[in-house]
């Protein structure tokens, strides 16, 4: 029985042996060939969202078989991108106060009301710029959605209604200016 177990163990090395000693095969592959750049609008931006000292802009893109949904999928993925890029402008200024010694906006309520505030920003925005372009047989929608750093303001502080207090800890802030 030792012997039987010797003899398959040192067949399992001289095997595991022969694998690793084993020539390697090289393969090759063609270069892959890189699609030409879309077809984008002279206004459109590869980023998903853009601050300036004025507004906020979220930008979209969507394919789909005709031009008009994707043009709606665009401007659904706009809105989204611009919730997205204000809230996070809106979490590192919550950060920030934290840091600073504000244990306020750590509280659930404060950051229930900052959520449920920022996700009123994308229903806020207008549609700035839309086009589609047909390409290889689908359409590629793009779409900006814009709103000013005063109505992104005025929309934040709506979500604060209930807790003037709280809204007075952000409006205070460096957020908007």
């Amino acid at each position: 029985m030792i012997n039987t177990f010797k003899v398959l163990v040192f067949l399992a090395a001289i095997s595991i042996g022969m694998i690793g000693c084993s020539a390697t095969q090289k393969t090759t592959t063609s270069p892959e060939t890189k699609s030409p750049a879309p077809a984008y609008p002279s206004w459109y931006q590869e980023t998903a969202f853009q601050a300036d000292s004025l507004s906020f802009i979220g930008l979209g893109e969507a394919v789909a078989s005709d031009s008009m949904t994707a043009i709606k999928n665009a401007e659904l993925q706009a809105r989204v991108n611009l919730e997205t890029g204000v809230s996070e402008l809106v979490e590192e200024t919550r950060k920030t106060l934290s840091e600073n010694g504000n244990k306020t906006v750590d509280t659930p309520i404060f950051l229930i009301m900052l959520r449920n505030a920022s996700q009123a920003i994308q229903d806020e925005g207008t549609v700035n710029n839309k086009a589609a372009v047909n390409k290889e047989g689908f359409f590629r929608g793009y779409v900006t959605v814009q709103i000013s750093r005063s109505d992104a303001k005025a929309t934040l502080r709506n979500g604060f209604d209930a807790n003037q207090r709280f809204w007075q800890i952000l409006d205070n802030s460096t957020l908007f200016d």
